[in-house]
């Protein structure tokens, strides 16, 4: 054998290895296929997940564990790994012999030493990481789908060996004024084209917003070519269309991963793609581990800088009622924590989902409850007589250091206790619920009542409302918006009914018209918060008020439909 040719079994058989030790690190079963779909051979967990063991496999097409709705699936992917030699993750749903079905990744490749068969690789898909897939797949964010093509392009060069690069275009310089929107479609669906057909397997390119794109190209194709073809395009439109004055902006970045967690991986992507479409004539990364690194030191100012915000003066309160439908009396005033800014309001909200995800939203939590329990103690902009609702996360709840860190708060001002209500958000993140019960059960027995925020939405499941100790429920917005029509009225019935049984308060959240008062009545909420009463504001809580006209209007209301 020539030095070549055992040079090219050897890669090849390399090749092999690394697909097959993926597939045991990555994947639940190992099969080869002959060219008649049919297992040649199995290794893995086959009889937990179908119900039916390696060698009873053997011998039977595999088609034949798809559900029927999926076959055609099953076929067309078969058949796309025969023409290209590779399969990306498909969903499918398999069937057992017991009749028990599961949902299923499926990825391929067709060796060219095993010229009549193919290998295929599948991994069972739990429930929660299918529904977190389907969420994402969902997006409309061209930048979240380029994110994750990309990263299935990095775990396919670690299977094979291979590397790839990203490189990044950019015409948002470009002024387009004087062109016609038929002109401009055309032309960027050719600079599509253009990138997809330099891209890995020609299905690589695809758009991060209407005038950047990003491209993911082997070495056959380095970044000088992809750049020369798309300004051969950017040329030929320029000369003819009239007033286009073109400017690219370009980023290739280096895709060695080695050093780099699934995480950090994604981290950095998200980091580079935004960085580049925010600047890309000041864009400097030049691979991703640097973008990884960056990202990294980026992630620790603004974390400093949101620490900053929190502290001293610069977190007030907007006050919004909860009100009694039957009496206009306000149970409570939940506060709307706001940061302070020039002569106005930065919203908490741009900024807790960051927060949570690094990991710090239990600092603002307690420097809320801290804030709120210190304002009804001065009683100066708050009546002495008035309950005050501070949300606090589900995150924060599950860390040991933030409950003991209030629990310690709460200890300090037990006189006052009485009129604090922990309203408990993303019920969802809270890991451990029978722990969660313990924690809460104490900080009940100090005299705080506790309420459950946006019940029916996300994950806040019914096991949640049945195991944490709550007073008080609020019902999600989207059932009271529904509750409009018949259907969703018995829903929102039937949800009150439930708190109602297990001893607890319901609270109708985003009331903002009489008509939904009277829907209210008729299905036996007794509190609701909105802006038929009040928007939140800073003085609301300064005086207790009654809301009787309110009531009254929406009697009339009712009375006249």
């Amino acid at each position: 054998m020539a030095n070549g040719e055992h040079s090219l079994v050897e890669k090849l058989k390399q090749q092999r290895d690394r697909f097959i030790a993926f597939a045991f690190a990555g994947a639940d079963l190992l099969i080869e296929m002959d060219d008649a779909d049919v297992v040649t051979y199995s290794a893995g967990a086959g009889e937990a997940l179908y119900g039916i063991s390696d060698s009873e496999l053997l011998g039977k097409p595999l088609a034949e564990f798809v559900i029927a709705r999926d076959r055609k699936k099953f076929t067309d992917s078969i058949q796309r790994l025969r023409n290209t030699g590779r399969l990306d993750h498909t969903q499918l749903t398999m069937v057992g012999t017991t009749g028990a079905m599961s949902r299923m990744r499926m990825a391929g490749i067709k060796l060219p030493q095993f010229p009549k068969g193919y290998h295929l690789v599948l991994s069972r898909i739990s429930p929660v990481a299918e529904a977190e897939t389907e969420k994402t797949a969902t997006s409309t964010d061209p930048r979240v789908r380029f994110v994750e093509m990309v990263q299935q392009r990095l775990n396919e060069a670690n299977r094979m060996g291979e590397e790839y690069t990203l490189t990044l275009f950019d015409l948002s310089a470009s002024n387009f004024g004087n062109c016609e929107p038929a002109h401009l479609q055309s032309f960027f669906s050719t600079v599509h084209h253009t990138l997809e057909s330099c891209s890995v397997r020609q299905s690589s390119a695809a758009p991060l917003h209407d005038r950047a794109f990003g491209v993911v190209h082997d070495n056959s194709v380095s970044a000088g070519a992809v750049q020369k073809k798309l300004a051969e395009v950017v040329k030929q439109f320029g000369s003819k269309v009239k007033g286009a004055n073109l400017k690219m902006h370009t980023a290739t970045l280096e895709m060695d991963d080695k050093s780099l967690s699934a995480e950090d991986i994604g981290k950095a992507l998200n980091f580079i793609v935004n960085g580049f479409i925010r600047d890309g004539s000041q864009f400097a990364i030049k691979s991703l581990a640097d973008g990884a690194k960056v990202a990294v030191e980026d992630t620790l100012v603004r974390v400093r800088n949101f620490r900053k915000m929190i502290k001293g003066d610069r977190l007030v309160f907007l006050y919004q009622p909860m009100v009694n439908i039957h009496t206009g009396g306000v149970m409570a005033y939940e506060a709307f924590g706001r940061i302070s800014h020039d002569k106005g309001y930065f919203n908490p909200a741009q900024i807790i989902p960051f927060a949570t995800d690094m990991g710090v939203i239990g600092e603002f939590d307690l420097i809320a409850v801290q804030k709120a329990l210190a304002t009804m103690k001065a009683a100066a902009d708050i009546s002495s007589l008035a309950s005050i609702a501070v949300n606090v996360s589900g995150t924060s709840l599950g860390n040991p250091a933030f409950y003991h860190a209030l629990l310690k708060i709460l200890e300090l001002n037990k006189p006052i206790l009485a009129r604090l209500v922990l309203e408990i958000t993303d019920a969802a993140r809270i890991y451990n619920l029978d722990e969660a019960r313990r924690l809460l059960a104490r900080i009940k027995r100090l005299g705080v009542r506790l309420s459950l925020d946006d019940f029916g939405s996300g994950g806040s499941a019914f096991d949640i409302l049945k195991i944490l100790p709550v007073d008080f429920v609020k019902i999600d917005s989207s059932y009271v918006f529904d509750a409009r029509e018949k259907r969703g009225r018995s829903v929102l019935r039937a949800l009150t009914s439930l708190t109602h049984d297990l001893g607890m308060t319901a609270i109708a959240e985003c009331v903002e018209d009489s008509h939904m008062m009277a829907v209210l009545k008729d299905v036996g909420i007794d509190y609701a918060q909105g802006y038929f009463f009040a928007p939140p504001a800073l003085d609301a809580a300064r005086r207790i008020k009654y809301y009787k006209e309110h009531l009254k209007v929406a009697d009339e209301t009712a009375a006249a439909e």
